[in-house]
């Protein structure tokens, strides 16, 4: 483990040396509250020579998954970047925001701490990464690479495009076969557009698996069919009482779930007649290639939702402070899901202080004060917000609907780590608090499914012997 995955939910990279060949299961940007904090972990030196990569691989497109492949690309990467279709035709806008989101955080500390701090990298180092893009979009299919590497991707529900990884390697002299999971997407709660997660029953030498949900107070207490009908209900009310609802959502993935549960709710209603404004610039820019990454009846449905007449997409700056002062009752949906910058931050300054206005979260809203999300939701420690470093009375009604999230619960990892074929079962992605508790309630399940393989939780430059 050589990312801060192996200790944290973030920075996702992980390098397997074998055969000659150095692999890196993914490039991800460490992403904190603090702009120093990130920039410092971001900007260190990676420890291993970028040159020497053979291939890079990425399950799915988020960007604490993907975000540094453009630094690793200026530090002389030359190697394919592996990914599924739908995650290539994300990856272009995610990054390209990300380096937009870089600049301006190494303006914000130069200012601050008086001193010159150059961006981690550039949009021209996203235009000299994204060609090194190698798609392969088929599941369940092993493909060559060369004489050494073999791989295959297996089905994930985590998102658009996700996939876990199963490597095969064999050097002439021993066969080794490694699984990655990255993220693992929700079992039983399934998100629109995506196939439902594979528990993988073949053999494994080792098996690398996610840990975000590691806490067994993570554990589901709610159905999706009972936040919708809170997401219903919750609607109805406030705009029975003139309001306007503000959900903060990620650009990717969350928003295009929550205008599908949307149209579903009142796409058939005739009465339904309240604007649904999707503003964010990259939001809309998603939206729009969706109708290029998927296919039969996910296409279908996709195609309806787009074309929804309540639907607004915003992408002019014009346009979204436009829509701002518009007093007329609205369904807004804007980024950042956490509140931390985007138009977001103009909705909130606004409808925080209207009482008839109502702030719906869709995930995680973080779990202290250093989020803007979690201190919105807890309302009655925080009366006030400040916003652009301006006090706002925190007033309006808050929900929070806890089944969107495209990460397994607690029960969904103890469930797939505890089903496995394999000698080995590293956990990582996860706090240490996570992955220990864990690591005791797999070794209890996995006794109850008569298996015997060992748990190891991951620690910064663990190294595992093939």
């Amino acid at each position: 483990m050589c990312g801060e995955n192996a200790n944290d939910v973030t920075g996702s990279c992980t390098l397997i040396r074998f055969g000659g060949k150095q692999i890196l299961l993914e490039c991800g940007l460490y992403q904190d509250n603090s702009y120093l904090e990130s920039y410092k972990i971001n900007s260190k030196k990676f420890p291993f020579d970028p040159e020497e990569i053979d291939y890079v691989f990425v399950n799915h497109i988020h960007i604490d998954h993907c975000g540094l492949l453009p630094r690793l690309v200026k530090e002389g990467f030359r190697g394919p970047i592996i990914m599924t279709k739908a995650s290539a035709v994300i990856a272009k806008h995610l990054l390209l925001n990300c380096a937009f989101i870089l600049q301006d955080e190494a303006r914000v500390i130069s200012k601050r701490y008086s001193r010159d701090y150059s961006p981690i990298y550039t949009e021209d180092d996203v235009y000299a990464t994204l060609p090194l893009v190698k798609i392969y979009d088929d599941y369940d299919t092993v493909k060559e690479l060369d004489d050494v590497i073999s791989f295959q991707w297996l089905k994930n529900s985590h998102c658009v495009g996700a996939a876990q990884l199963q490597l095969i390697l064999n050097d002439g002299l021993k066969r080794k076969k490694i699984l990655y999971s990255s993220d693992i997407g929700a079992l039983h709660t399934k998100n629109h557009y995506v196939e439902d997660t594979e528990i993988p029953n073949f053999f494994n030498d080792v098996h690398i698996m996610e840990s975000t949900y590691g806490l067994n107070t993570r554990m589901s207490k709610k159905t999706r069919e009972f936040d919708i009908e809170h997401l219903r209900v919750a609607i109805e009310t406030v705009l029975e009482r003139k309001g306007t609802i503000v959900l903060p959502a990620f650009s990717f993935a969350r928003t295009q779930e929550l205008l599908t549960v949307l149209y579903e709710i009142f796409g058939d209603n005739e009465n339904f007649t309240t604007e649904i404004v999707v503003d964010s610039m990259l939001s809309c820019d998603i939206c729009d290639s969706y109708g290029s990454i998927l296919d039969g009846e996910y296409l279908e449905l996709w195609n309806k939702v787009y074309h929804w007449k309540n639907v607004f997409y915003i992408k002019e700056k014009a346009d979204s402070q436009a829509c701002v002062t518009d007093t007329t009752p609205k369904i807004c949906i804007s980024s950042s899901g956490f509140c931390t910058n985007g138009r977001i931050l103009s909705y909130l300054d606004k409808y925080l202080r209207d009482i008839n206005s109502m702030i719906i979260f869709s995930g995680f809203t973080g779990n202290d004060d250093s989020y803007l999300s979690y201190r919105i939701k807890n309302g009655k420690s925080h009366k006030t917000i400040n916003i652009n470093k301006k006090p706002v009375p925190n007033r309006a009604d808050c929900i929070s609907l806890t089944t969107f999230s495209s990460h397994a619960n607690f029960n969904d990892l103890i469930e797939y780590g505890s089903n496995l074929n394999t000698n080995k079962l590293i956990l990582c992605h996860g706090s240490t608090e996570a992955k220990n508790c864990l690591k005791e309630h797999l070794k209890d399940a996995i006794s109850k499914n008569d298996k015997s393989y060992k748990v190891v939780c991951a620690e910064r430059d663990l190294i595992i012997p093939l």
